[in-house]
């Protein structure tokens, strides 16, 4: 028997963390849990593509699944909640996905925060265009949240050029950003409504395309990632798909909580000192701190950590194969696991052996 999409996912990312995190780290990854540990996890195991983009997975889902790949054999229990694929796990896997390959251009964590508010707008102002040339205005629109309607009327307001201009300036960036042959744009265009003509739901998308309602939601978040790279690259060749990206969400994203300590951080305040002032755990702070490196690539770690013993942390980490921070302090004694954590924050791009 054959594995599920959503097994080969869940066993590709099993297969990257290597037993070094309970099953949970995965389903705080595939929710988008936005905490330091999730964070810096998604980073350091280079996972940061599959950051939300399952969210509604659940735990329970997770644990059924977990005890039916054991019961098959492709995983095994090491300690309570960390498992590791068995030999017969990797070749079940290394099958499935020679068949059928993980998406290229899923970035989760890059596009997580503009997805949604992307397609909504999409959606909608594809209908009202389609609608507008028909010259039809008995319509239910494909959207009723109030912000996603009033967006797209402002945004219409604003072009420039009759409804004719905007339904065909529309239909050639739409027909530009989706032209790859690594993608598979069908799965977009059945979910647009039009004049006359609604849209899929994902379900009945996934039945009519013939995939697993989980491999067709991969694949579809897959062609609209491939989009948004494509959009940003030259932001001037699609300037109405590039209008419907929100702007205030397109930086990477820390938490409000660490945003806040960031501030305090760039206005001169020391780690203790932001503790005081924000009535917070010493710990939290430096999750911030942690999570704030994995982000601001300008962020200057030297405060922190002496760049002789940021020397020897990587040094560490280059010679163990796990990424366990119990080993690294062994082998860097005088190094505190903050000033670990900082260091492979910083530098989390280092290969490991």
């Amino acid at each position: 028997m054959g594995l599920t999409y959503l097994e080969s996912v869940v066993l590709s990312i099993l297969k990257r963390i290597n037993g070094e995190r309970t099953i949970y780290a995965l389903l705080h990854l595939l929710q988008g849990k936005r905490s330091s540990q999730t964070i810096q996890d998604a980073h350091l195991y280079k996972l940061t593509q599959y950051f939300s983009t399952y969210p509604t997975v659940s735990r329970s889902r997770l644990e059924k699944m977990m005890e039916s790949l054991k019961r098959g054999g492709l995983v095994e229990e090491i300690a309570e909640g960390k498992v590791l694929l068995t030999s017969r796990g990797e070749e079940k896997l290394r099958l499935h996905l020679a068949k059928c390959p993980l998406p290229e251009f899923l970035n989760g964590w890059k596009y997580h925060q503009v997805t949604e508010s992307f397609w909504e707008r999409l959606t909608l102002l594809v209908q009202v265009s389609s609608n507008l040339i028909h010259q039809e205005r008995s319509y239910i629109p494909i959207r009723n949240k109030q912000e996603t309607l009033s967006w797209v009327k402002q945004f219409i307001k604003q072009q420039s050029g009759d409804r004719y201009t905007l339904a065909e300036r529309l239909y050639e960036e739409l027909i530009s950003a989706l032209e790859n042959s690594a993608i598979k744009p069908e799965l977009v265009i059945i979910r647009l409504t039009g004049f006359k003509k609604i849209g899929l739901t994902l379900s009945q998308a996934s039945e009519q395309i013939g995939m697993e309602p989980t491999h067709y939601h991969y694949e579809f978040l897959n062609c609209l990632h491939f989009m948004f790279n494509k959009i940003l690259d030259v932001p001037s060749a699609y300037p109405l798909l590039d209008g419907l990206l929100n702007k205030a969400e397109r930086l990477e994203p820390l938490t409000l909580s660490a945003k806040k300590t960031y501030k305090l951080l760039q206005l001169g305040y020391s780690a203790d000192e932001v503790a005081a002032v924000r009535n917070l755990k010493q710990g939290t702070i430096e999750d911030h701190i942690v999570e704030i490196a994995l982000i601001k690539t300008e962020f200057d770690i030297d405060y922190y950590v002496p760049a002789s013993k940021q020397e020897r942390i990587l040094l560490a980490a280059q010679q163990i194969s796990a990424k366990k921070l119990k080993q690294m302090k062994e082998r860097v004694t005088d190094a505190s696991y903050f000033e670990i954590r900082l260091v492979l924050a910083k530098y989390g791009d280092i290969e490991w052996n």
